[in-house]
């Protein structure tokens, strides 16, 4: 999401009826930091500040902030360079999560042209506020050809380049960090569901990050449209590959993650079909570049935080509703799908977990069912627990170590867990081919 989880509950901007600019108040002063952002605070206190206007403008995307939630409608209208008014609505739940700074701010609201006026009418809201307008130049490629193309299903997904999308954007600013990746956390934008300039989105949401929260570069590691392309997200500027570079994602807590975040507001709607394809190959494709058991947990952050999921959603890590409800319920099958295609791609699980230092070794794995459990050290008690991909346990049994068992299971992918006392020693992934 756009990574601040003060966007949950805010509402959606919609269309509402007609609300004139000529009756708005007089215009107020901009303070412009340069061509790409600008931003004014005020203090909305009697009647004689109830509207608001800002003319003499361009602008591809706005942010209002406010001092204390307001469920009331604001009504918000901007002029596009053709002069069609777009005329919103939106409101400040008390619902919404509290900003790093102690505000209460919607999602980021981005035009597919430029706007060149802006009027707001505050209703009966009282306190500070303090707007927003960021300025990307529009630039056109052709997107689509990029569309889920690779030399082989097994490699790197192509993707438009920052250095493609960031045309005529400040540059990013140094240095980079690079980060072994165990987590890959799925995100959503919040944003609209119908707006297809993907380009002109992906270059808001940068000057958002950058301009407006101060960040060196764009806070995902990769983006995906709803037609299916994928964005190169922070440029590594030759620290490391670009999935290994430490982004600002992840609730304060971005070493060993990866994000990726899916254009869309993903809380009641699905993505798209291509959207879902290309982000299973991409996550597919860093399982199997780094060994990453689909299924797994590991502690976040690292050896002092709690047991996450390998593969989660940014709701895993703090309060938020990203990756929203819809695209979060998908998730068990996205990562069954993702693991899957890792697997037939050759994954070889690097991660494993040894939580009392025993060498475990399963074979055969593949199997036809019957498999050998060896061990280092005795152990007391072993128990084997086997889920399907979607995360469900479909069989549990004890055994004794060194011996062949059956393990009663149709053809498929599994993900077991081998424990002793309760305490897990080892697990990972089992294919079964009778």
């Amino acid at each position: 999401m756009i990574l601040k989880t003060i966007y949950r509950l805010c509402g959606i901007l919609i269309f509402i009826g007609f609300f004139s600019i000529s009756n708005a108040q007089p215009t107020i002063e901009l303070t412009t930091v340069n061509n790409f952002y600008s931003f004014t605070t005020l203090s909305i206190s009697d009647s004689t500040h109830k509207t608001t206007k800002l003319d003499g403008l361009k602008y591809t995307s706005l942010k209002i902030e406010v001092q204390k939630p307001y469920e009331n409608p604001i009504l918000i209208t901007s002029k596009n360079t053709n002069g069609s008014l777009n005329n919103l609505s939106t409101y400040f739940s008390e619902n919404a999560d509290e900003g790093f700074d102690g505000t209460f701010s919607c999602p980021l609201q981005i035009f597919d042209t430029p706007q060149t006026e802006l009027n707001i009418n505050w209703g009966n809201y009282k306190g500070f506020v303090k707007i927003e307008l960021f300025n990307a130049p529009p630039i056109s490629i052709a997107t689509q050809s990029k569309l889920n193309k690779a030399g082989s299903r097994c490699d790197k997904p192509e993707m438009i380049s920052y250095n493609v999308w960031r045309e005529f954007l400040p540059n990013p600013k140094p240095p980079r960090e690079a980060t072994d990746v165990e987590h890959l956390v799925v995100h959503h934008s919040a944003g609209s569901n119908t707006d297809t300039n993907y380009i002109n989105i992906v270059r808001n949401i940068y000057l958002f990050h950058t301009q407006s929260n101060g960040w060196d570069d764009i806070g995902y590691n990769f983006l995906v449209a709803p037609n299916g392309v994928i964005f190169n997200g922070r440029d590594p500027q030759g620290v490391a590959d670009d999935d290994n570079i430490l982004g600002a994602h992840f609730c304060g807590k971005n070493q060993n993650t990866m994000g990726v975040c899916m254009l869309g507001d993903f809380m009641k709607v699905r993505p798209t079909k291509k959207a879902i394809f290309s982000l299973k190959y991409l996550l597919a494709w860093k399982l199997k570049k780094d060994g990453i058991n689909a299924f797994g947990q590991t502690k976040h952050p690292q050896n002092t935080g709690n047991l996450l999921n390998n593969l989660c959603g940014h709701r895993d890590g703090c309060s938020t509703d990203c990756p929203g409800d819809s695209l979060y319920a998908l998730l068990p099958l996205i990562k069954a799908e993702a693991a899957r295609i890792a697997d037939s791609c050759g994954l070889i699980i690097a991660n494993i977990s040894f939580l009392k230092n025993k060498r475990v070794t399963i074979f055969p794995n593949p199997s036809k069912g019957a498999i050998t459990i060896s061990y280092d050290n005795l152990i007391t008690t072993p128990i084997i627990m086997i889920y399907g991909l979607a995360g469900n346990l479909v069989y549990e049994t004890s055994y004794t170590p060194n011996k062949p068992f059956e393990i009663p299971l149709s053809s498929g992918l599994y993900y077991f867990k081998i424990l002793d006392n309760k305490s897990i020693l080892f697990q990972g992934i089992l294919k079964i081919e009778r």
